[in-house]
Order: C-alpha cells, then sequence, then structure tokens
C-alpha cells in the first residue's frame, strides 16, 4: 500500500463504524500535503466521518502513527420495545408465614389489594423509534423500531385516551389471569356474618373482618377472606378461601373452592378444594382435595375423619397415640368419586328394575301361552319388552363406565403420604390399594411401587 513518500494502511471494524490508519513516511518529521493523505483515505472507501483534524496532525509531523482512529460514523440505534408495568402487586398471595421460633402464623394472611374507580392500575412507556446510522463507508444502516406490547384487560377496567393506562371503572379488588387485569367488585364486612348481615351473595369478592357463624353462609364469584372463625357455616366461592382464624365447623361447616385453602385449623368440617390445602391442623373432617395439602405449624396434624386429596400429602403427625381411625386416600379426583359414588347407585337401581321387568316379562309370556287372544296381556308384553331392550342397553353401558373409573383407580400412582410420625388406627388408600398403619412410624413416606404400598424412610 505504497506511497513515494509514505506507507498507509486503512482497516475498518467489523460494524463499519469506525475507521484506523496505521502512516509511516519515508523520512520521519517531514510535513506531507493533507489533501493528499485524505485522497488515499476515500480511496480505500473511508468517506464518512472522517477526523480532518487528526489528519492535519499526521500531515504536519509527518511522524508513523500505528491504528489512530481516523474516521467514526454515527451508530444505528434499535428502538427500545414497549414496557407494561403494573402499579398492583400481581404476585403477592395470601401464604402463611413461618416466625422466628418455627410456628406457622395463620392470622395475617389476608392480603386484598383494593383500589377505587379511576385508580390508575398499569403504566405503558411506548416503544421508542429506531434512529439510522451511517458507516465510514457510507453506507446507511436503519435501526429497528421498538415493538408495541398490548393491554390485556378484562371486567371493570379501560385502556386511557392516549393508550399509556390501565384505569379501573369500580370501587374493587384487583384480578389477574396471567397479564389480563380486571377489577371485580368487592363487598367488605366489618363484623360478623350473622343476624344483622343475613346470608351472603355477591358477585365478586368478599371479606369478612369477624366471624362467619353457626347457620349462615357466603357464596361468591370471586376470593373469600375472613380475618375470623368459621363456626358451623356453609362458605362457596369461585376463587380461594383465606381463613386466618380456622373453621370450628361442629360437623355442620362447609367449605367449598374452586381455588386454594389457606386456613389456620380444621375442625368437624366438610371441605371440598380444586386447588391446594394449607393449614396447621385437620381434625374429624371429611375433606376433598384436588391439589395437595401441607398440614404445617406447630401440631401440623390430621387426625380422625377422612382426607382425599388427588396430590401429595405433608403432614407432622398422622392420626393419634390413642389409635383413633384416619382414612387418607390419594391420588383420586372429586369428580371422579362423586361419579363413582352416584354411578355404582345408579347401576344397582337400574339392575333392580331390570329384574323387575324380567320377572314381569316371564309371567306375562305364561299368561299369552296359555291365552293368545288376551290383548292387555299382549300389549303390555310389547310394551315391557321395549323398556327391557332400551334398560338392557343402559346397563351395558353403565357397567362399562363403572369398569373404566375403577380401572382408572386402580391403576393410580404417584400419590404420596409424607409425616414425621404416623399412629397405628391410620388407614391408606392409594387407588384400590389398601395399607393398615400397625405400629408408630418416624420419618416416613408412603407410596404406591409396583402395585403395592410401600414405606420409605424420610
Amino acid at each position: 500500500m505504497g506511497d513515494s513518500t509514505y506507507q498507509l494502511e486503512v482497516k475498518m471494524s467489523d460494524d463499519y463504524y469506525k475507521a484506523f490508519v496505521s502512516f509511516e513516511p519515508e523520512t520521519e518529521g517531514v510535513p506531507i500535503k493533507s489533501d493528499d493523505l485524505i485522497k488515499a483515505i476515500k480511496d480505500r472507501n473511508v468517506v464518512f466521518g472522517i477526523k480532518y483534524n487528526v489528519v492535519e496532525d499526521i500531515c504536519k509531523q509527518g511522524r508513523t502513527v500505528h491504528s489512530v482512529i481516523i474516521a467514526e460514523g454515527v451508530p444505528h440505534e434499535n428502538g427500545l420495545d414497549a414496557v407494561i408495568e403494573f402499579t398492583v402487586d400481581k404476585e403477592k398471595k395470601a401464604k402463611p408465614q413461618i416466625l422466628d421460633d418455627g410456628r406457622v402464623d395463620f392470622k395475617n394472611l389476608g392480603y386484598v389489594d383494593v383500589v377505587s374507580a379511576e385508580d390508575v392500575l398499569a403504566v405503558k412507556t411506548p416503544a421508542t423509534k429506531g434512529k439510522s446510522g451511517t458507516t465510514v463507508s457510507g453506507r446507511v444502516i436503519r435501526g429497528k423500531d421498538g415493538k408495541d406490547v398490548a393491554f390485556k384487560v378484562g371486567k371493570n377496567v379501560r385502556i386511557s385516551q392516549d393508550g399509556l393506562s390501565v384505569i379501573s371503572e369500580t370501587d374493587g379488588s384487583v384480578i389477574f389471569d396471567g397479564d389480563k387485569i380486571s377489577v371485580i367488585k368487592l363487598l367488605e364486612l366489618r363484623s360478623d356474618v350473622g343476624v344483622e348481615t343475613g346470608n351472603i351473595f355477591f358477585h365478586g369478592q368478599v371479606v369478612v373482618n369477624g366471624n362467619v357463624t353457626t347457620g349462615y353462609s357466603i357464596e361468591c364469584d370471586g376470593d373469600v377472606t375472613i380475618n375470623g372463625v368459621v363456626e358451623g357455616a356453609a362458605i362457596k366461592s369461585g376463587g380461594n378461601i383465606v381463613i386466618s382464624r380456622g373453621v370450628q365447623g361442629m360437623d355442620a361447616a362447609s367449605i367449598e373452592c374452586n381455588g386454594n385453602l389457606t386456613v389456620n385449623f380444621i375442625n368437624s368440617a366438610k371441605i371440598n378444594v380444586r386447588g391446594d390445602i394449607e393449614t396447621g391442623a385437620i381434625m374429624n373432617s371429611d375433606v376433598n382435595c384436588d391439589g395437595n395439602i401441607h398440614v404445617k405449624g406447630k401440631k401440623g396434624l390430621i387426625v380422625g375423619g377422612e382426607i382425599t386429596c388427588k396430590g401429595d400429602i405433608e403432614a407432622n403427625t398422622v392420626g393419634s397415640e390413642l389409635g383413633v381411625i384416619t382414612s387418607v386416600k390419594l391420588g383420586v379426583d372429586m369428580e371422579i368419586i362423586e361419579e363413582l359414588k352416584t354411578l355404582s347407585a345408579d347401576v344397582k337401581d337400574t339392575m333392580a328394575l331390570h329384574d323387575k321387568l324380567d320377572k314381569s316379562l316371564k309371567l306375562l309370556k305364561v299368561k299369552i301361552d296359555q291365552n293368545p287372544e288376551d290383548e292387555r296381556s299382549l300389549f303390555m308384553f310389547r310394551k315391557y319388552s321395549a323398556s327391557f331392550l332400551e334398560l338392557d342397553t343402559q346397563l351395558t353401558e353403565k357397567r362399562q363406565r363403572l369398569k373404566m373409573l375403577n380401572e382408572l383407580v386402580n391403576n393410580i400412582r404417584g400419590s404420596s403420604l409424607a409425616a414425621r410420625t404416623i399412629y397405628p388406627g391410620t388407614r391408606l388408600k392409594i387407588g384400590s390399594t389398601s395399607y393398615y398403619v400397625k405400629n408408630e412410624m418416624k420419618h416416613t413416606i408412603l407410596l404406591k411401587d409396583r402395585g403395592e404400598i410401600v414405606a420409605r424412610t424420610n
């Protein structure tokens, strides 16, 4: 790359936004013409962003330089993507807190994010445009525009006119379905549910800052938070239920929810939960749970009653030293249990009717054989025959369904019962396989392996 008076090498960076020059004159310290050097640089395709002051310095001094920046382009800039920030905490959940001394605090559970009409729930920082750049070789490179992101809105919220905020249209509490934000109406009761309030039916979320007394009920679409005790009452929720002081059910309480149940303790109650159960104790209760059951805290006790759980159960203690019968069924969900009960009874009734019709048809056939002209008997025989055939088809279908459900229950595996202590009197069933605890077991997991329930050390 020679010239009559100097050696010149020009290199470009990988992104073509910088050019570097190495210059070596034949005679050190002799100035050269800057126009000549500029022409030589441009001949090597460096045409934009040339640092003319650097060229002047090199030419004036006539000294050797290595890899000096001789030109800088303008880098392109990609736009920033739009960002949505929520002004409410979408991750906050009601969870029992483990205290320093190891106890579990079930009292301060209730978390309700309450908003007012016109509150801003989410804000969007819009996407920015990309800026074009120019390389030292004069090529224009266009920056990419940032991507927009759309708000996902549900009930009782609107997007502001400028498209940059989500605003609540009502007083209520915020719920999320993924990133989709909605506000549901909130009913907050400052005292007990009882004589003064009557039963509560509400299309939204309910917060009770007292107890729910015997004989009364709450039914709502959203979550229920009760900062007191539930006595012999009925609670039904389309979401989660949080009961900070527990259920003292007196064999009359009924708790049902589509989400999770978080409660201090459960005593003498009927419980149906689609999600998980977190509690400090379950005593003498009939519990159905489609998720997992965690019994934590000082007691962490399951004793008496019947627990049916599709997932796993974890507790400190199962049963008691007194040998109280505690029945635990694992791996089966509520719908299958209910259908099995209903279908078994249905098949029994259908079989009884089937046998009754069969006997009637045999008697009518005898009558017709004796008197072929007996029109009433002929009419009844045809009528009963049609009913018998229909019943026969129904019975076959129901028996097939019952067989399939039983097979489903028989083949269940994967669920387990884990506890520090399991006392004699505990009866465990996983699917259709049974296990009776005869001796006290410590730090044990009971699970199904190759068709048998086995005990493993935890």
